[in-house]
């Protein structure tokens, strides 16, 4: 079992290192290109892999905060790049099957990562800090999925933005286990996980702002 668990993290780890290189060419490139679809597949894929190593890994060394972390971040992921076969919900484009079980399944770790992070903090340990950082970050992206499947957004570009704020906060969770492994912090290691989050969400509001103000003189 150990050796299967080795093999599975020396996956996770290589689709990490992809994901952050891809994810990176796929940020420098000029978005609609073909080499910035191929840069998004690479990522697409790379943090699939990060997914399946982490939960198995998280499964087999019983580390609960990881499981439901590696759903929140695979979340983000998926529900990027699925947009991108979602771009007519304006025009009353129905939601599949599909995309109803991504934020159920989702829905059910990332109500879970909250609720670990209050017994955490509770019990005084720093960790719960993230977890309900990020729990409440998916449970405002679940609620906007719901709404916007119910109700046609009015927004002609949402998948624009959807699509842009997802793949950037996937980026960001791959850029912090980059930095939780690499760096350590006594004491504090909480504020490892939730640095890159904020430091990586103010520039995607401002890009996001940025384009916004793009499409609306166009």
């Amino acid at each position: 079992m150990e050796k299967f668990l080795s093999l599975l993290l020396i996956i996770h780890i290589a689709g990490g290192t992809i994901a952050l290189i891809s994810g990176l060419f796929a940020m420098l490139t000029v978005k609609g290109s073909k080499n910035h679809h191929l840069a998004g597949k690479i990522y697409f894929w790379g943090m699939t892999a990060v997914f399946i190593g982490a939960v198995i890994v998280a499964i087999g060394h019983h580390k609960d905060f990881l499981l439901m972390v590696g759903f929140f971040s695979y979340y983000m992921t998926v529900r990027g790049y699925r947009i991108l076969s979602l771009k007519k919900l304006d025009q009353g484009q129905p939601p599949a099957l599909f995309d109803w079980l991504i934020i159920t399944v989702s829905g059910v770790f990332i109500i879970a990562l909250i609720s670990y992070g209050i017994w955490l903090v509770k019990n005084g340990n720093g960790m719960g800090i993230p977890a309900i950082v990020f729990g409440s970050i998916g449970s405002t992206l679940l609620i906007l999925d719901v709404k916007n499947f119910i109700s046609p957004p009015k927004e002609k570009m949402h998948w624009w933005f959807t699509h842009l704020g997802s793949m950037g906060g996937s980026y960001i969770s791959a850029t912090t286990a980059f930095v939780v492994v690499n760096i350590e912090l006594p004491q504090y290691g909480w504020v490892l996980w939730i640095l890159p989050t904020i430091v990586g969400s103010t520039l995607i509001t401002f890009t996001i702002i940025k384009y916004k103000r793009q499409f609306k003189k166009a």
